[in-house]
Formats: structure tokens, C-alpha cells, sequence
């Protein structure tokens, strides 16, 4: 069964890791079937960039973050999708976004979500007697009910549907139809009782969503099933708004923008520290693994950075979908290194399955479990993925072994952090393939480039070889084909703004119940 997962290109690696795996298959097996299920700590970081952390010599300090990365195991090719929805959906599914059709974003006006057919991470873990709880930003579609967390498997949900809002009043706006609107978007919901959080106005959002992530922690007892915390935080995605005593611990930095968010990074930073403490002292640390990754690279006209990759959040290039991610605990057996081997984001569900104690091969994923590969250091089953299949805008990119073909898409550059320049006033006329979170065909046609990379020889993507690689661009162009099917339709591109999604329809504040 997990070799029926390799639907794409030369499967001989797999051979060998499936071979090496053996060594340590019974002692990992008997552990995690012996043991009571780990609990799980999954914090989703918005918008943070490969330059805006200190594991990678950034100007940052990310002290807490450091720590649990350092001390774990750090995922240096762990790859995501470019913007926020599709990255959240393939969490949730285990699935390529090709698959799930969330490939733009899910907006606040629009009648779509993430398919009910699919059983997401939480309803999975659920099934094995977690308990599951879901704090910060949804983005997965909330027109309805059915969308919504406490739908998809969680005992609850503390936080906002949308894409953006303002961090202390938790206020959003939006427009449709030609008409303007504000409204609340911050919610509990359990499910059987649901209730819009009016009492946080002025609080800001990292600060709530640690401290809620702290009660629940707090509650947790021997007699309770294991812990699923999945923890998509605010922070840094625009706007570009923190408290004063974060920005000011960085008078180095005079780009102002740059400035700012850095003081959000810091703020996150702190949070993820608080969170971490309460599990450790709580007790939930000695069982349980700690994931981290951002949704996408950084943007960098809110002061996000991904250099010395190529691009930023939106784009395809490494700097969109080469993501800061590790995954940390004292259930590893090796630590302190860096791994070296391909991720997606999708390997976490069957991974985290597996670990719980699931049969990851009755999972409809195109994810790997691969809890020794990391635990061990073992050569990743992954060889290949899908960067973006997208048919309605002809936009795609591959990637098998070292070799990456992107088509369609849009020109980026390199962006190093200015020393005083206006970050937040870069130009980006080149920038990416997307307007409003969705792709737009008639931009990209006029640039129908092709582009080659040997990312193992040129991982800053200087170097295009499909003029003078023919050989390899005709093989990668034989594994697009292959990765273009099964095709699942972009879901949300195609759908009108609505009017009806309009919160005064509701006491002001978003809500399902509008499709």
C-alpha cells in the first residue's frame, strides 16, 4: 500500500529507504504501539519567511523557536503551496491541492471550502480518541456549517475563519456586489454551543491564542485521551501591526517595515515560548512531538524576507514554497540535525497517524508516513511532488528528485533585506502569478516560459537549463504528464463575490449559514 502512494517517476529510492527502514521498524513499531498516543502540538506559522528566523542567520532573534528547532530535527526542504487556503487544505487532507481543488484562496465573500467528502487530520485522530482543539486562523471556508472546525473534527475552535483581520479588534473588511462592510470575526464554537468572542477588543491576537492554548493545555489530565492542539496562528501576516515593546528591541533595523515585523516575529516567537512551557509543565512534553512550519515564504512588501531563495509568498519559486519547518520532542531517537531529505506539507497526516497509532495504509493521502525517516535519519520516501497543477490557468510546477520544471510562470527575482531602504516599497511588478488569491490566466499566457533547475547543484534558481538540457526537460515534461492526473477543478476561482456573506446579516460579526 505505501508504494501504491508513488504515483509519479522512479520509485528506486523508495526501494532503498523501504530497505533501510527495517532496521528500525520493529523497535519505532513496538514503541508507538505500546506507548499511549503522543500528544501533538501543530503550529502553523502565517507568512514567515526563510530569512525571518535565527536558524537561518536572520536579523530576527528567535530564541524560543530556535531552541525547539535545534533541539529537534530541522526540515530543511520541507515544501508548501504558495498562499494561505491550499496549504491549510493539504494539512487538513493529506492531499496534493491538485486533489483537494483548493488551489486559490478561500475568501471571506465566496461560497466554497475545503470538500466535506474528505476526512481531514483532526476527524482522523478524533477516531483514535484524541482530543482534538483548533485556535487561531480557519481559512478553510466557513459559508456554511459543514466547513467549519467544529465540523471537521474538533472539539473546538477559538478563533477567525477569514484570511485577515486587524490583531487587536478582530475586525475585517470586505467588499462584494458594490457594497462595503466591517465586521467581527472571532468565534467559539464546540460545535453544540457557539458564540462570537466580543471581549477581546484591544488584546492582541498571539497573546489570546497562546492563552487559550494555555487553559487548555492546563486541563489536560492523565485520565484524558491524547492532546491534538493544532495552533494556526495570526502572526505575521498582514497588517503589519504589534505592540511597541516588540519593534523596539531592534533599533539595528532601520527599515521601518522591516522593523515592525520583525517585533511580530519576536511576538510569536514569545508566544510559542509560553506555549511550550505550560505543555512542558503540565507534563505533556515527555509524550508528545512539537511540528512546526509556515504556510508559505514571506512577503516581502509587509517586510517578510526569504533570501537567499529566489521569490516570496504567491510565487512558485523556492522563496513561495521552501518552507521553515521542523518537528521537535523527546520522541526521537536522533536530534540536533538537520534533515536533509524531500517534505511536503501532506506527509504530516499520515505521519501523524501513524504515530497515533492509525493504519496509514487505509488513508486516501499523498502524504508518507515517515515518523522513522525523521526519527532516524532515514532517506526520505519522497522523491517528487507537485509544486502547483493548475489546468484552468495553465500554470504548473514539478519537482522529481533535484530537478524542478515550473510553466507559466511568472518572473521573481531575489530580494535581500535593504539596509535602509523602504522594504514595504520594493516594486514587485514581476511578482506573481495571482491576484486577490487566485490565478489569473490571461496574465500568465502572455509569459508561457519554461524554466529548468538542478536545485541539489543551484538552490537559488540563478541558472535556468531548459535550453541546454533538452534530455531533461523532455523527461520532467513526461512527469507533468503524469502528475496531471487525477485533476481535481480549482473550486473557488470560478465563484462570484457574494453579497450575502455580508456580516450585518448576522449582529455584524461573519458567520456560516450564508450557502
Amino acid at each position: 500500500m505505501l508504494l501504491s502512494r508513488y504515483k509519479y517517476g522512479t520509485k528506486a529510492i523508495v526501494y532503498i529507504s523501504l530497505l533501510l527502514l527495517l532496521v528500525f521498524t520493529s523497535r519505532d513499531g513496538q514503541a508507538a504501539a505500546s506507548a499511549t498516543p503522543p500528544h501533538i502540538l501543530f503550529i502553523v506559522a502565517d507568512d514567515l519567511g526563510w530569512n525571518d528566523v535565527g536558524w537561518h542567520g536572520s536579523e530576527i532573534r528567535t530564541p524560543h523557536l530556535d531552541e525547539l528547532a535545534k533541539s529537534g530535527v530541522i526540515l530543511d526542504h520541507s515544501y508548501v503551496q504558495p498562499i494561505c487556503s491550499p496549504t491549510r487544505s493539504s494539512i487538513m487532507s493529506g492531499k496534493f491541492v491538485s486533489h483537494t481543488g483548493i488551489q486559490s484562496l478561500i475568501l471571506a465573500t465566496k461560497e466554497c471550502g475545503l470538500p466535506t467528502n474528505i476526512t481531514t487530520i483532526a476527524q482522523q485522530l478524533k477516531g483514535l480518541g484524541y482530543a482534538t482543539h483548533a485556535i487561531g486562523k480557519w481559512h478553510q471556508g466557513y459559508c456554511k456549517k459543514a466547513y467549519t472546525p467544529s465540523q471537521r473534527g474538533f472539539d473546538t475552535f477559538y478563533g477567525y475563519y477569514t484570511g485577515e483581520e486587524d490583531y487587536f479588534s478582530h475586525l475585517r473588511t470586505d467588499s462584494a456586489d458594490g457594497k462595503h462592510w466591517t465586521g467581527l470575526d472571532f468565534h467559539y464554537d464546540t460545535g453544540d454551543q457557539y458564540e462570537n468572542v466580543v471581549d477581546m477588543n484591544g488584546s492582541y491576537s498571539a497573546h489570546v491564542f497562546a492563552n487559550r492554548a494555555i487553559n487548555i493545555i492546563n486541563q489536560q489530565d492523565s485520565s484524558k485521551p491524547a492532546l491534538y492542539l493544532y495552533m494556526p496562528f495570526q502572526s505575521v501576516h498582514s497588517p503589519i501591526q504589534v505592540p511597541g515593546e516588540y519593534p523596539a528591541k531592534y533599533p539595528n533595523i532601520k527599515d521601518e517595515q522591516r522593523r515592525q515585523f520583525a517585533g511580530m516575529v519576536s511576538a510569536l516567537d514569545e508566544a510559542v515560548g509560553n506555549v511550550t512551557a505550560a505543555w512542558k509543565q503540565k507534563g505533556l512534553y515527555d509524550n508528545s512531538i512539537i511540528v512546526f512550519t509556515t504556510d508559505n515564504g514571506g512577503l516581502v512588501r509587509s517586510g517578510g524576507n526569504n533570501y537567499p531563495l529566489r521569490g516570496q509568498k504567491f510565487t512558485l519559486w523556492e522563496g513561495g514554497t521552501r518552507g521553515v519547518a521542523f518537528v521537535s520532542g523527546p520522541l526521537l531517537n536522533k536530534t540536533g540535525y538537520v534533515y536533509p531529505g524531500l517534505w511536503h506539507v501532506v506527509d504530516w497526516y499520515p505521519t501523524l497517524v501513524e504515530l497515533a497509532g492509525g493504519n496509514s495504509s487505509d488513508l486516501d493521502v499523498d502524504g508518507f508516513p515517515m515518523w522513522s525517516h525523521l526519527s532516524n535519519n532515514i532517506t526520505s520516501l519522497r522523491v517528487n511532488f507537485p509544486y502547483l497543477i493548475h489546468n484552468e490557468s495553465d500554470t504548473f510546477a514539478i519537482r522529481v528528485n533535484e530537478w524542478k520544471l515550473m510553466i507559466g510562470v511568472k518572473n521573481d527575482t531575489w530580494h535581500p533585506v535593504p539596509p535602509e531602504s523602504q522594504l514595504g516599497q520594493v516594486e514587485l511588478a514581476t511578482s506573481d502569478n495571482f491576484e486577490d488569491g487566485e490565478l489569473l490566466p490571461e496574465k500568465k499566457k502572455k509569459q508561457p516560459v519554461t524554466y529548468l533547475f538542478n536545485l541539489a547543484e543551484d538552490p537559488t534558481e540563478h541558472n535556468d537549463l531548459s535550453q541546454s538540457n533538452p534530455e531533461q526537460l523532455a523527461t520532467m515534461m513526461k512527469e507533468l504528464e503524469n502528475m496531471k492526473h487525477p485533476y481535481a477543478p480549482d473550486i473557488c476561482s470560478k465563484v462570484a463575490k457574494s453579497e450575502k456573506s455580508n456580516p450585518k446579516n448576522f449582529g455584524n460579526a461573519y458567520s456560516h449559514g450564508w450557502c
